[in-house]
């Protein structure tokens, strides 16, 4: 995995978008509201990366309920 692909995260006047600049010769990742919100996206080539940013996105909008897990059996 090279890169995050965003497809349509938007709510109200929120709307994500990435970039992927170099920062002292290494790339990173940093998503950017409309609004002017922007957060880093550590370790954005693992499947976490995809994780931590719906996390960082729900926070945002203020739809966050924390990580549901299913019940145990």
């Amino acid at each position: 995995m090279g890169a995050i692909i965003l497809t349509g995260i938007r709510h109200g006047k929120h709307k994500f978008s990435l970039d992927y600049p170099m920062v002292d010769g290494q790339m990173i990742c940093m998503a950017h509201c409309e609004c002017g919100y922007e957060v880093e996206i550590p370790n954005f080539q693992s499947y976490a990366a995809s994780r931590y940013l719906q996390m960082k996105w729900e926070k945002h909008i203020g739809t966050w309920k924390g990580w549901v897990s299913s019940p145990s059996n």
